[in-house]
């Protein structure tokens, strides 16, 4: 997996905590909490990919990047973030992240 410079804002942080739950065998049964200003959110690790911004290959504003999906617990639904959407904190297992 390619780490782009601007995902140097934390998102890295969030990608090698995974990687060690993936070692360790844990990725599936971890459980992590989102902080946003106005929520919270526990959730399970579902998957990591690249992705892109929808833009053409031609545009000047196309850009690359990766994304980690995650299962919101309470509701079950899927939800993406990547190095734009990043809570204000995040813990994994009650241990601090970002």
């Amino acid at each position: 997996m390619i780490i782009y410079e601007k995902e140097r804002n934390g998102f890295t942080s969030i990608l090698d905590r995974i990687d060690e739950l993936y070692e360790q065998k844990q990725n599936q049964t971890a459980i992590f909490k989102f902080v946003y200003s106005n929520q919270a959110i526990e959730a399970k690790y579902d998957t990591m990919f690249e992705t892109d911004n929808g833009e053409e290959l031609d545009s000047p504003e196309y850009e690359e990047y990766n994304a980690i999906a995650f299962e919101n617990l309470e509701t079950h639904e899927l939800f993406e973030i990547n190095y734009k959407n990043l809570p204000k904190e995040l813990y994994c297992n009650g241990e601090r992240i970002i």
